[in-house]
């Protein structure tokens, strides 16, 4: 298993792709699906789309998403 499919798999809520830039890969990107986020939540930091350089760092982006979402 790559570590995509394995941070996949952990966040099964958010589609996770990779940007280009210029010619070659950029940040990688998560967005929530199914699952529309309320007014309250934004205000707890709980965010739609979140990113980062690698994907190690998004997974930490995303269990810190993960904390937020639970503390509501």
């Amino acid at each position: 298993m790559t570590e995509l499919e394995e941070l996949a798999a952990r966040f099964p809520g958010w589609a996770i792709w990779q940007s280009r830039a210029g010619d070659g890969p950029g940040d990688w990107y998560a967005t929530r699906r199914g699952h529309r986020i309320t007014q309250a939540e934004v205000m707890a930091g709980v965010c739609m789309t979140v990113a980062a350089a690698t994907l190690d760092e998004l997974g930490r982006v995303l269990d810190e998403q993960a904390d937020r979402s639970m503390a509501r």
